[in-house]
């Protein structure tokens, strides 16, 4: 049992290492950048700073202070010095630190190694005793999380305190808080202090509760895949592929099955699961979790054959592979009925240490993204890719020295070539700062003549030439974008319905367009055809929920399958997905 006078002094250690910790932060945050001339020096001493002091303050408590200090340094310093080798990989640190993937993988080396240090700390050869990393992991969670609610409480009470004082003139708070270096001495002193006092009632602020409550959540998500496995052949795979938000979707659902079973299953048998319902749920759930993952690695994979290779699909095509292989390896262990939640603790630990190998690869050139996705751009050209198709402003601007470098020799291969096109492209790519200006000024070409770039129905509909084009330029640029994407079925994402919508005699003709977003839905949007030019009357309301409705992507293959009519009632509308649309609000 720990005495008073050794919880006091426990408790006030702790709370001087948090002080310690929050002053050299400011320090490292807000003097560093302006003392130091050289970018990459004071990356590299923010990073191992920072590092050292969060591996520190995580690994007190199961770890004595010195051998927490000598791991904390070995574990930050080799952190931030491949933190700054990545940075190479660009002119400028900053444009390296806004794209995120390094500083992603930096801090991703410092929380996975984290359980393992101290495992190995707590003995000898314990990083390899899953039990060990399994409490180590799930502790840190708790007391980190425990922890921050206690800065955070601690503020509302000071905060609170400043103003009641505030009623009586004394800003002494006030002041105190004012100072530069104050709130990071404060937040890290009761840190260190909560660090302390969690540590001490480990017995009564324990992961189990946490754990327990994750495994209610198992057989829940167990019905949620089987019905979507179940609901795969009837609905089709037309909204999965192409896109990153379904990709990233099925991603969130593997790693969320991943983790409630890695609660069922815990540190041994004893603690695991025991009734047949909850070991049948996550032996059921095991067999599930390829579908959402390969499902995921493929829909990542669609979009790189078609667009090629960027940062962002490069991570995603990692995230899915590890996904893939952890789910599959789930799967494989529970093929064999007797000892499979050992198998699948035993998977755990290793892709742990892939994903740790993983991340610090990123940092490296065994796995530099920019490079890969600079020559992925490159084969597109040989491929005879359109030059609207290649990522030219991202080269010049986001991908860094390779993306540069692989610039300059496309523009070499365009002028060999006698592709003056694409050199007056990467021209401007390098001269336009903003991608958003970059693309707005090569799309003013593709908006000048709208003629027939919408598909109309019913069959054999047409509008007046240049109707299109008497639209405002957003109209028409939404209406190309939307025309560039494609829906299940391989149709375009837009169409148009073209009716005379008023009575019988009227002559005038209305049209009720489709047209896919970024967001993945159609936007309806009312036309009107007055002297051979259309005009945007703004969008159609549903007779049947009587406002403007939010429609699926599939409305549109409706369309173009002939599932709709125009109905009198008593105007004409347009009945499709269950709707029935008027072009007015």
């Amino acid at each position: 049992m720990i005495r008073p006078s050794q919880s006091a002094a426990t408790r006030l250690s702790y709370a001087l290492v948090g002080a310690v910790a929050g002053v050299s932060a400011w320090m490292l945050i807000e003097l560093v950048p302006v003392l130091l001339g050289n970018a990459r020096l004071a990356l590299l001493l923010i990073s191992a700073g920072l590092g050292f002091f969060s591996v520190l303050l995580a690994l007190l408590g199961p770890v004595r202070l010195i051998p927490a200090a000598a791991a904390a340094t070995i574990m930050a310093v080799t952190a931030a010095a491949l933190l700054l080798w990545a940075s190479f990989r660009h002119v400028d640190v900053s444009t390296f630190l806004e794209r995120g993937y390094g500083l992603a993988a930096f801090i991703y080396l410092l929380a996975i190694g984290m359980p393992f240090a101290i495992a190995a700390l707590q003995r000898h050869g314990g990083w390899r005793h899953y039990g060990m990393l399994f409490d180590a992991a799930w502790e840190l969670v708790v007391r980190g999380a425990a922890a921050w609610l206690f800065v955070g409480v601690f503020w509302a009470v000071l905060l609170l305190s400043n103003e009641l004082l505030g009623l009586v003139g004394l800003n002494i708070i006030e002041d105190l808080i004012e100072v530069d270096a104050a709130p990071y001495l404060i937040s890290g002193a009761m840190l260190g202090l909560g660090i302390a006092i969690v540590h001490e009632l480990r017995d009564y602020v324990s992961p189990l509760l946490v754990i327990q409550l994750l495994r209610v959540l198992l057989p829940a998500l167990l019905v949620v895949l089987a019905i979507f496995i179940m609901a795969l052949p009837v609905r089709g795979l037309g909204n999965l592929f192409g896109q990153f938000s379904a990709a990233a979707t099925l991603l969130g659902v593997t790693a969320a099955g991943v983790t409630l079973i890695t609660t069922a299953i815990h540190r041994d048998n004893d603690l695991s699961v025991q009734g047949p319902v909850m070991r049948g749920a996550a032996w059921g759930l095991s067999l599930m979790l390829p579908v959402p993952a390969l499902l995921a690695l493929w829909a990542v994979w669609l979009r790189v054959e078609q667009y090629g290779l960027t940062p962002d699909r490069v991570a995603a095509l990692i995230a899915a592979g590890v996904a893939t292989v952890y789910a599959l390896a789930y799967a494989g262990a529970v093929m064999h009925r007797r000892g499979w939640r050992a198998r699948q603790r035993h998977v755990n630990r290793w892709m742990a240490i892939a994903s740790l190998v993983i991340a610090a690869a990123w940092l490296t050139p065994l796995l530099n993204a920019e490079r890969l996705s600079t020559s992925s751009q490159l084969a597109r050209y040989e491929k005879g890719v359109d030059n609207d198709k290649l990522a030219l402003w991202e080269m010049a601007h986001l991908w860094g020295r390779a993306g540069r470098q692989g610039l300059a020799r496309l523009e070499a291969k365009a002028e060999a070539g006698g592709n003056e096109v694409l050199v007056a492209l990467i021209s401007e790519a390098r001269r336009i700062d903003t991608k958003w200006d970059f693309e707005a000024e090569q799309g003013n070409a593709d908006i000048s003549d709208m003629d027939g770039i919408v598909p109309l129905r019913p069959e054999g509909r047409t509008l007046p030439p240049g109707a299109l084009n008497s639209l405002p330029g957003d109209d028409r640029r939404m209406i190309v974008d939307a025309c560039k994407r494609r829906v299940a079925g391989g149709h375009p994402g837009c169409v148009m319905v073209i009716a005379q919508y008023e009575p019988e005699g009227s002559g005038a003709e209305q049209v009720i367009g489709f047209f896919m977003t970024t967001g993945g839905n159609p936007r309806i949007v009312s036309f009107s055809l007055k002297d051979g030019a259309l005009i945007n009357d703004g969008y159609p309301r549903d007779l049947v929920q009587g406002r403007y409705p939010a429609v699926e992507p599939e409305i549109i293959g409706d369309i173009f399958a002939g599932r709709f009519d125009i109905l009198p009632a008593p105007r004409r509308v347009l009945e499709v997905g269950g709707m029935r649309l008027f072009p007015q609000n």
